[in-house]
């Protein structure tokens, strides 16, 4: 019987800096985006699955949390059915986070500041539409925009891990404002979304129909394909 246990092929040192800048990005990628990320590195899936399950145990260590035995599937359907812990967004459908740092919209332009995760793009594959959620001076502001009004895209790679997206709707999207609960109420309680007016400057986003977003190429081109099956 020959030794046929070839199954496992290490993980090279490109794949590897592509795998650690998608963790610092998500900790914890859907079963869809790490399905995207494989198909983008050459990789199985499973040991695409792997890698992440024993990056985070690794990283739990370094942040001297306890590193419980957190099994995939639940891991999975804690990413799926909302966002990680780190992003303060609330929805009431499953969401898939696209990693970005710069939203331009006409002469209005939004970056992010790194850290405190106050650019964010989403996509809600339950009510078909891609959000880009805003935090500014405590407060969150997000506009939706339904797949069914992006009429056109266009997408550029412009580094090793980075692309440009921009998306031509045929109308403007939906804003909303963050509705805060009381001081008084549960800091988490009562948070919820309230349609308001065209919050950026000038109202640009109401009258420039095209939206380009820079972000994790991994992530953007996952959702064009959702978006061009």
């Amino acid at each position: 019987m020959g030794r046929e246990k070839r199954k496992r092929s290490r993980v090279t040192s490109e794949q590897l800096a592509h795998l650690e800048r998608a963790f610092q990005m998500e900790r914890s990628p859907t079963a869809a985006d790490r399905r995207a990320i494989s198909e983008f590195l050459g990789m199985n899936e499973r040991q695409t699955q792997i890698w992440f399950q024993n990056r985070r145990a690794k990283a739990k260590v370094q942040d001297g949390k306890p590193s419980a035995q957190t099994n995939d599937a639940e891991t999975s359907a804690k990413s799926s059915s909302s966002p990680v812990s780190s992003y303060d967004i609330h929805e009431d459908q499953p969401v898939n986070i696209i990693p970005c740092n710069d939203l331009t919209i006409g002469t209005w332009r939004r970056v992010s500041s790194g850290n405190s995760h106050d650019l964010v793009a989403y996509v809600c594959n339950a009510k078909q539409c891609l959000n880009w959620y805003i935090r500014s001076n405590g407060y969150g502001f997000k506009m939706e925009i339904p797949f069914s009004t992006i009429v056109d895209t266009e997408y550029k790679i412009i580094g090793d891990h980075s692309g440009i997206a921009s998306f031509v709707l045929s109308h403007p999207p939906i804003f909303y404002l963050e509705n805060m609960p009381s001081p008084l109420a549960d800091k988490s309680a009562g948070r919820s979304w309230k349609r308001c007016s065209d919050w950026t400057e000038g109202h640009q986003a109401s009258q420039v129909l095209r939206h380009t977003v820079v972000g994790s190429n991994i992530h953007l081109e996952n959702v064009l394909r959702s978006l061009h099956p």
